[in-house]
């Protein structure tokens, strides 16, 4: 049971268990980035999100991985610089 990854829920504050699968029957859960990123291309259009169940409140939440996620932070700082926000 050890190499269940879980997290704590931003909605109740109670323990979130991550799926076994991304991308398996209905848990596909996808985002598109507004500007052209590092995180996607041409075989891999969208960033996928890995559901989590929360065993307290019910919830599904998607959480993109650290990597993707500081990619795709640096690139909206750079845009939001560029376009003055």
């Amino acid at each position: 049971m050890s190499d269940i990854e879980t997290r704590k829920c931003p909605i109740c504050g109670g323990t979130m268990v991550k799926s076994k699968a991304k991308n398996a029957g209905y848990a596909r859960f996808f985002w598109k980035p507004p500007w052209k990123s590092k995180a996607t291309g041409i075989l891999r259009p969208v960033v996928e999100a890995t559901p989590y169940l929360c065993l307290n409140c019910g919830v599904v939440l998607a959480f993109v991985d650290d990597e993707t996620l500081s990619t795709l932070r640096e690139e909206f700082e750079e845009k939001k610089l560029e376009v003055g926000l």
